[in-house]
């Protein structure tokens, strides 16, 4: 990717062009793929972001592992997972890092899990270190600027510093008298702070107490020193203040008060004379160390992009009852080397430019393709394409198969809730806030119709297409009694049935491959099988002693699937009568035949994927292990050489149907 080399000397600047011409489509999501699979598309879900000390790089913990990008060119530099650390498998992305810390240099990062603490190398990805001998769960670490040794904290209230490249403890500090929050070296590596009801400076080298203050300062879990070394920002805590004090007497010079919600991150200015602070109160504050004063007070980046966001937000939930979108605050901030601009990181994983003098707005990117849990997939007709979206999320994602990347982001006119695409993907459904379910043109976004006797106060999700597109399925999970399910014409949103026969609250359901039969399944493990032509139920099947947690017909519709809490169920559908019953260990939440019908896989909620043949002896064939949350959702690809997973992870792993068929001929 070409450097403007004009713009090198302000890296963020660089950093934004770059972006907003479109980085992170490589094959960096293609590593670390699990056997069997062909590709990942997504890179997992945000728990945390933070930018390198010297703006060259920038980490982000996520539900599948560690990523590290380059700050200049956005481009994917490592990813850690458990894969890297052998005997620790799957702990690493199960139990997301409390705290993240770069070394001054971003060639090392360190994370804590529990009680325990990797340290990678970022341009190798290899873990060289791990400290697993903390007593209690670890709050807060910190690596010195020369990186050989690591503090940490918890809540057992003692600091420990340990050597790095042995993992070999050193000493422990004690004497605070609760938790420890926080904790900080100074830029020569001579002190260390830390915090947590009180504040404490200590000789980094011999452990000597050098300074305590015990005072209620609202329980600080942000430290931060100064370029030159000589003053430490506090704060975080309940009071909304940033305290500044004097490293080398231990007393507090002032208090920085302005700030109405919790304060997210602090950071100075090169020449140590400023201090910039970003708080949930949707402000980033920037103030005169020397003073105390604020200087300027600039907004978070969705306010910035439009000065009347809130207003307009106000505007059309007033006029047209949308749902007010809820902007994310800003996560870490820092000050570029020549300390005019500034760099923010929103905890949506969004970057953006500032000019810290005229606190003008610059530039906007989004980091990556991090997405939230996979609700749904489907292929279009031709295998070449996947659409993938959630409950949350007001937007649909399409992804090419064939490139294994990103093609476009699909948003609806309107903030929607429970986003549903036609299997043509030329209409999309949606709750819209105090208005109810609406339907658009997928292409030109016009507007179609609204459900008729749809609740405008309820949410409808589910949203089923029928494989025909011709009838739309949904419950109302507040207004309308959740053991009934709607029929509309997908074409008119005229209400069909009311499909009533559920005692308990229906918990599945699903449309056969020829649109004939709908099936649904409640909490009590009881199935009904509906005629969608008439609204009438065809059967009751009983077996089950749990909730029904999926569903799924074979491709010629004759045969269900169902799966439950320990059990999955075979049915034949013309007669209603059982064909087999397996017992499963984990909790079933997705099913999928096979396009041939010879074989079922099973999504469970510890994100395995179990593959077995489809008849009453249910003989295993494959077990698929790569997702760090629970199956939601399998599918397979119309010409039947790929299956995709999605997961609460937020990935969909594609795997490679024959090549797993194949190595598991019996």
């Amino acid at each position: 990717m070409k450097r403007i080399h004009l713009l090198y000397i302000t890296c963020f600047l660089l950093f934004g062009l770059l972006l907003l011409n479109g980085f992170a489509q490589d094959f960096a999501t293609q590593w670390h793929l699990p056997e069997g699979a062909k590709a990942r598309l997504g890179k997992g879900k945000l728990s945390n972001i933070k930018l390198s000390p010297d703006n060259t790089r920038v980490v982000a913990s996520t539900s599948i592992g560690i990523w590290i990008y380059d700050a200049q060119t956005g481009e994917v530099v490592s990813l850690f997972t458990e894969s890297q650390i052998g005997e620790k498998d799957g702990y690493l992305s199960k139990i997301p890092p409390e705290a993240l810390t770069f070394s001054a240099d971003a060639s090392i990062v360190a994370s804590a899990h529990g009680k325990s603490i990797y340290v990678w190398d970022t341009f190798t990805g290899n873990a060289f270190a791990m400290l697993d001998e903390h007593p209690d769960s670890i709050n807060a670490i910190a690596l010195s600027p020369d990186g050989t040794k690591i503090a940490t904290a918890g809540g057992d209230w003692v600091v420990r510093l340990w050597e790095v490249g042995t993992g070999k403890y050193i000493t422990g500090l004690t004497g605070h008298p609760s938790a420890v929050n926080a904790i900080a070296f100074s830029p020569d590596g001579k002190i260390l702070a830390s915090a947590g009801s009180t504040l404490r400076l200590w000789d980094a080298d011999t452990g000597e107490s050098l300074y305590t203050d015990s005072r209620d300062l609202g329980s600080i879990d942000l430290l931060a020193f100064s370029t030159n070394g000589k003053t430490l920002a506090t704060g975080g805590g309940w009071d909304h203040t940033v305290h500044l004090w004097n490293v080398t007497t231990g007393s507090l010079q002032t208090s920085l008060k302005g700030h109405t919600d919790k304060i997210r991150d602090i950071t100075f200015s090169p020449d140590s004379t400023r201090l910039i602070t970003a708080s949930r109160d949707r402000t980033m504050r920037l103030w005169n160390v020397n003073t105390g004063t604020e200087q300027k007070n600039l907004p978070t980046p969705d306010d910035a992009i439009n000065p009347n966001a809130a207003v307009d937000d106000i505007r059309k939930y007033l006029e047209q009852g949308i749902l007010p979108k809820e902007r994310d605050d800003v996560h870490s901030v820092k000050f570029s080397k020549d300390g005019t601009q500034l760099i923010s990181i929103s905890s949506d994983g969004s970057l953006h430019l500032w000019d810290i003098d005229t606190g003008r707005y610059l530039l906007s990117s989004a980091l990556g393709e991090h997405t939230d849990w996979v609700g749904t997939v489907a292929f279009s007709a031709d295998s070449k394409y996947l659409i993938s979206d959630n409950a949350i999320e007001a937007r649909a994602r399409v992804w090419n198969v064939e490139t294994f990347t990103q093609h476009a982001i699909l948003t609806p006119p309107q903030n929607v809730m429970g986003l549903s695409f036609s299997p043509d993907f030329k209409k999309l459904v949606g709750r819209v806030f105090l208005t109810g379910v609406q339907a658009w043109d997928a292409g030109t976004k016009e507007h179609l119709f609204a459900l008729e006797g749809v609740d405008r106060l309820d949410h409808y999700w589910p949203l089923v297409f029928s494989p025909d597109g011709k009838i739309l399925a949904g419950k109302g999970l507040v207004m309308v009694p959740s053991n009934k399910i709607q029929l509309w014409e997908a074409d008119t949103g005229t209400q069909l049935f009311a499909l009533e026969g559920h005692i308990e609250v229906v918990s599945e359901y699903t449309f056969s491959p020829n649109s004939q039969i709908f099936a649904s399944g409640d909490e009590d493990g009881t199935i009904v099988l509906w005629d969608t032509k008439t609204g009438e139920s065809l059967s009751n099947l009983t077996g089950h002693t749990k909730s029904i947690s999926a569903l799924a017909f074979s491709a010629d519709s004759q045969t269900l699937a169902s799966g439950g809490e320990d059990e999955i169920h075979l049915w034949k559908v013309n007669t209603g009568h059982p064909i087999g019953t397996y017992d499963v260990v984990e909790s079933i939440t997705a099913l999928a035949f096979s396009p041939d019908g010879k074989t079922l896989t099973s999504g469970s909620e510890n994100g395995v994927i179990q593959v077995g043949k489809s008849d009453p002896a249910y003989q295993m064939q494959a077990t698929l292990r790569g997702h760090q949350g629970s199956v939601r959702v399998l599918m397979f690809s119309p010409d039947g050489k790929t299956l995709a997973s999605g997961s609460e992870d937020g990935t969909i792993l594609l795997w490679d149907w024959e090549r797993i068929i194949n190595d598991n001929k019996q």
